[in-house]
């Protein structure tokens, strides 16, 4: 079965108080071009397929310390290897195949190392602990010429070029690629939610109205093509709303240290 990718520019486009709009106003995901659908690339399916990952996730220390660290491991990669790639690239100015391969490695050398053991949530949240972590690999590295591949497991495709004359740091690359993949993973999970459960039209109404990349119909349009009521249109997207923002905070703690710091990056999210 063909999977979706959906790409997110804007995490706060996806607001929880900008879904509280009045019918047939612009959607906070389309308005500004946040989140579009496409056919999945393969590199999308790197982590592992996402039936692995249990509706209810532990948090990444209690993962780690429960002598699973490749489970842990798992859900940092399904995260965080475009972001670390993107980084790789724009920080350290490196072409596609050697960001490849230095992002290989790093994954490689987290899981031969105390990589969670030596994480200390008091210090930084483990996204900024992961973001350090690359730039010293990759520093070391790139220092010592050593572009050895490991992790071969690890499948990329070439991404889109950053555009040209943008004036974001290697930090803001790293962030804004952070916030699309973790939407476009939770996109990914309603989905496959929504085909498991029934409820196709309720997947159908969010896409053609959040998820449009051009002109999206009204609530009186869509009530009339699927034959319900406009009333079921707005139940249909807050209800849809309300569930991504759950698969959302699922992700994120698998890849938080603990309820202080899934608080900290939802509240980093949805404000």
């Amino acid at each position: 079965m063909a999977t979706t990718r959906y790409t997110c520019a804007t995490a706060g486009s996806l607001s929880e108080h900008s879904f509280k709009q009045s019918r047939d106003r612009p959607s906070p995901l389309a308005s500004k071009g946040a989140v579009r659908s496409s056919t999945l690339d393969r590199d999308t399916a790197i982590g592992g397929p996402h039936g692995h990952f249990p509706s209810t996730q532990v948090s990444l220390l209690e993962a780690a310390a429960s002598g699973v660290p490749n489970e842990a491991l798992e859900r940092v990669i399904a995260l965080y290897w475009k972001p670390v790639y993107r980084f790789i690239r724009f920080k350290f100015g490196k072409d596609n195949e050697d960001a490849k391969d230095l992002t290989q490695s790093f994954f490689a050398s987290a899981l031969e190392r105390d990589f969670f053991a030596r994480f200390d949530p008091s210090k930084a949240s483990f996204r900024t602990y992961l973001r350090m972590a690359v730039e010293r690999f990759a520093a070391n590295q790139h220092a010592a010429q050593n572009r050895q591949k490991r992790g071969g497991d690890i499948e990329f495709e070439p991404l889109e070029e950053q555009a040209a004359g943008t004036t974001e740091s290697p930090e803001q690359v790293f962030e804004r690629e952070w916030q699309r993949q973790l939407f476009a993973l939770a996109l990914d999970e309603l989905r496959a939610h929504c085909e498991a459960s029934g409820k196709q039209l309720q997947f159908a109404i969010f896409e053609a109205y959040d998820l449009a990349g051009a002109e999206r119909p009204s609530y009186a349009g869509l009530a009339a093509q699927h034959g319900i009521a406009e009333t079921s249109v707005t139940n249909h997207l807050a209800w849809a709303r309300r569930m991504l923002r759950g698969f959302v905070t699922e992700r994120l703690r698998g890849v938080t240290s603990g309820e202080r710091e899934l608080r900290e990056e939802m509240r980093r999210l949805w404000t």
